[in-house]
């Protein structure tokens, strides 16, 4: 065997032993879930409704609901000049993800369940941040339609990269063609990352993510108008 063929072997056989993974997460969640509903303990200032109302969005903190933890989570607040039934399109039109959402490579739609109140919808994403820093996780959202809410979590019957993830997207209709948007989202890493990768994933992800559902919201509102379509009934698509 040459040198060269040997080498290559060498390069070779990493890549075989880390492209098995584990058929489920080695857990079931370490994360907190967030409630559906309105985010409680969350207070806005005079100075954060008028950037709101710039379209700026807001950085707030929402304490832990365990007065003995100390900490919580990042909550980010954006007003859209859209009816909430376009909003939620955006969010819950996971098969047009891509092109949409910054860094996401691929998403795709592998079960859906009617519940009483809402639906479940499980997506497996990936996205890539840097050469060689991609993630491929399996998320379970949950549609709670009485309090305009979705919350989720990882699939844990499935493993992802991501040790643990819990979200919420609140929607509050302030006027028949605007809506105030409560989005948060906890994240916990396995090992170390690079800072870059970190401050993606960090609180410039929670901007990224209103930032595009406001844009594509107010984009497909402008088209229907602009077209003289009329309103779907009802706020949240079936």
């Amino acid at each position: 065997m040459t040198q060269i063929k040997a080498l290559l072997l060498l390069l070779l056989l990493p890549l075989s032993t880390f492209a098995k993974r584990p058929s489920s997460h080695p857990h079931d969640g370490v994360l907190g879930a967030h409630l559906p509903g309105l985010p409680e303990g969350v207070t806005l200032s005079k100075d954060d409704e008028r950037d709101l109302n710039n379209g700026k969005a807001v950085m707030k903190q929402i304490p832990n609901p365990d007065p003995n933890v100390q900490g919580g989570s990042a909550l980010c607040v954006q007003d859209i000049s859209s009816p909430s039934s376009d909003v939620w399109s955006q969010i819950l039109g996971f098969d047009k993800y891509v092109g949409k959402v910054p860094k996401l490579k691929e998403c795709k739609v592998y079960e859906t369940k009617d519940e009483e109140d809402g639906k479940t919808i499980k997506v497996c994403m990936k996205i890539g941040i840097l050469p060689g820093y991609s993630y491929t996780c399996y998320y379970s959202h949950r549609l709670h339609r009485p309090l305009s809410s979705l919350t989720w979590s990882l699939d844990y019957s499935k493993y992802s990269d991501f040790d643990d993830v819990q979200g919420h997207w609140h929607l509050h209709p302030t006027s028949e063609k605007t809506t105030r948007v409560f989005y948060t989202a906890d994240l916990k890493l396995r090992g170390k990352v690079p800072g870059p990768v970190m401050n993606f994933l960090g609180k410039k992800a929670l901007k990224e993510a209103t930032g595009w559902v406001k844009r594509e919201s107010e984009k497909a509102t402008k088209e229907r108008d602009q077209a003289g379509a009329a309103y779907p009934d009802g706020a949240l698509p079936q």
